[in-house]
């Protein structure tokens, strides 16, 4: 997981876009930058027990953002798919299926 990986598509309930985001894991931090160039920092720890495996990010603003947030991943090779349920839910599959935002991404320089 650790490395620069690049957010291509994101679908929604079937409605599929393409994207331009960027996620770099660098030991325990995960940095994200959306379109507009705005970086978001998190700490994260994976929950590799979890169906599917859990992302638990916590923003690294707790005064605002305190609770962590669990995002389901699959990891295969350089191939990484992301899973955001709806706030205050948590994945069920690796689907964009049920309001579950799936981002595909692949590791930057593959």
């Amino acid at each position: 997981m650790q490395g620069a990986w690049l957010g291509l598509t994101e679908s929604l309930n079937g409605v599929k876009k393409d994207v331009s985001f960027l996620y770099v894991f660098k030991g325990d931090t995960l940095t994200f930058t959306d379109e507009t160039g705005k970086e978001m920092k998190y700490s994260f720890k994976l929950d590799t027990i979890a169906n599917p495996r859990l992302l638990i990010v916590r923003s690294e603003d707790t005064l605002t953002n305190p609770t962590p947030v669990s995002i389901g991943y699959e990891l295969n090779g350089d191939s990484l798919k992301i899973v955001v349920a709806p706030r205050g839910l948590h994945p069920t599959e690796i689907s964009d299926k049920n309001d579950q935002e799936l981002i595909s991404c692949k590791r930057k320089g593959s």
